[in-house]
């Protein structure tokens, strides 16, 4: 296994029997403060002109919990797997409605894949859409902002939503009514 740092993969460089690599790429994720640091193991497959890139990553991200609002470690650690073909084999088929497999086969041009692209891809399938610290995160009190993983704050109990009021007090004649 060798240790590579370039973004591109070079089809025609892949020898018969393959090609593994091992590196650090760095990745920029959205709403993170810079770019992150991906150590990737990679193992590439040629039959014709079909590639097969399979591997795994491993990173630690920075993450802002979605209800406390705290910065936090979220690691990763996955496989994947992914097929391409060349742009040239797409170019000259008609319009046709593409089958689940077909979906799932990328394309590549001018003889070079980029890793990048593909590591990025899977880090963001990876991360959760509401990030939380933890999955029992009590969050901030909308009432002072207090952290409410710290400790109860000491806004009124449950105040009513004025909108809701009318409903209270229908609850409370039909107690009155015993209904």
């Amino acid at each position: 296994m060798r240790k590579i740092f370039d973004m591109r993969l070079n089809v025609s460089d892949i020898p018969d029997d393959g090609l593994q690599a091992e590196l650090d790429l760095p990745v920029e994720i959205s709403g993170s403060a810079g770019p992150e640091v991906v150590h990737v193991r990679i193992n590439a497959s040629r039959f014709g002109k079909k590639i097969l890139i399979e591997g795994s990553l491993k990173m630690s991200l920075s993450l802002e919990c979605s209800r406390c609002l705290k910065e936090y470690s979220f690691p990763l650690d996955l496989a994947f797997r992914d097929e391409y073909n060349p742009v040239e084999e797409f170019e000259n088929e008609d319009e046709q409605e593409l089958t689940g497999r077909e979906l799932d086969i990328s394309s590549y041009s001018n003889d070079e894949i980029d890793i990048s692209e593909l590591i990025k891809e899977q880090v963001l399938l990876n991360v959760p859409m509401k990030p939380l610290c933890r999955s029992d995160c009590q969050g901030i009190c909308p009432g002072c902002g207090k952290h409410l993983n710290e400790g109860s704050c000491e806004c009124k109990a449950k105040e009513i939503d004025p909108r809701l009021a009318p409903l209270k007090k229908l609850k409370e004649s039909m107690k009155d009514q015993d209904v």
